[in-house]
């Protein structure tokens, strides 16, 4: 069991608060949080996703639960958010793919919808209508509110002077691997909290979260082998290079990349976002704007 300290587990965060008060179901399904669990983490691996999961369990902060606490698992239909239709306005960076994953839709239906005869080009500040039900969309458009200390930062990061530190160092890695430092930041801020014991479930290890496979492979990338995911600027480089390639790959698209970071870029390229994903690439496009 890990140590509670000022309601922060020490040895193992997750994302998520849980609202005082608050009481389970009787018979609903469960799952005691462990050590190196995230909210996220538990959303994906019970097909749900962290707002369902939030709703069913009365959290109000997604960026801490408490180790040994039980999380009432949401019926599945609670991950799933009714089909909407409306408009969504072209933004720099968007492609055609990218807004049909985000709505839940296909390039197909969105092209049909708004006369498109070319996929390959939109303008930048045209609006496009979401195709209505039946038309290919299956799931609304995600928010999230974040709460913000005095200088934007999150309040738990501000009461973390250890953590605080660390910005220098995002800073470093960003501008040397070409990406948004802002971006790297609420990346490694959903991830994990900024804190570099944090080890997952699945033994994804620090920082930025990375799995053992995805250290080999960033190790190799950058010719060092002694890159080591448990030091916090070995970590962030390493999540900036692996940012920084996904990036690439995605044409600059930001939530692309995130997803592809999360999801793995072959399965959302071939299967779209899952639910899951779109929660968390919502997540941190929310917390983005907080560490500019």
């Amino acid at each position: 069991m890990a140590t509670v300290l000022g309601g922060i587990a020490l040895g193992g965060i997750a994302l998520g608060c849980l609202a005082v008060g608050w009481e389970a179901p009787a018979g609903a399904a469960s799952v005691r949080v462990v050590p190196g669990d995230t909210l996220t983490a538990i959303a994906h691996r019970y097909g749900t996703t962290v707002a369902a999961l939030a709703s069913a369990n009365g959290i109000t902060n997604p960026n801490h639960i408490v180790i040994g606490t039980t999380l009432v698992l949401p019926d599945p239909g609670a991950a799933r958010v009714g089909p909407a239709s409306g408009t969504v306005t072209v933004a720099p960076g968007d492609t055609l793919t990218a807004i049909a994953h985000r709505y839940g839709t296909t390039v197909a239906a969105l092209a049909s919808a708004n006369g498109i005869t070319n996929p390959n080009h939109i303008v930048i500040g045209s609006k496009l209508t979401v195709p209505a039900p039946g038309a290919g969309a299956t799931m609304a458009p995600v928010a999230y509110v974040v709460q913000q200390g005095p200088s934007g930062l999150p309040p738990l990061l501000l009461a973390h002077p250890d953590r605080l530190q660390l910005r220098p160092i995002f800073q470093r890695w960003a501008a040397a691997f070409g990406v948004p430092a802002n971006l790297l930041e609420a990346l490694c801020w959903w991830e994990s909290g900024w804190q570099t014991n944090v080890v997952s479930a699945t033994g994804a290890i620090g920082i930025g979260q990375l799995e053992p496979s995805t250290v080999l492979r960033m190790q190799v990338r950058l010719g060092n082998p002694a890159l080591d995911p448990r030091a916090a600027s070995d970590n962030i480089e390493m999540s900036a290079a692996l940012l920084h390639d996904l990036l690439v790959l995605t044409g600059g698209n930001q939530q692309m990349a995130l997803a592809g970071y999360y999801q793995g870029l072959a399965s959302v390229t071939r299967q779209g976002m899952f639910p899951a994903t779109r929660h968390y690439v919502a997540g941190i496009m929310a917390y983005v704007p907080h560490f500019s």
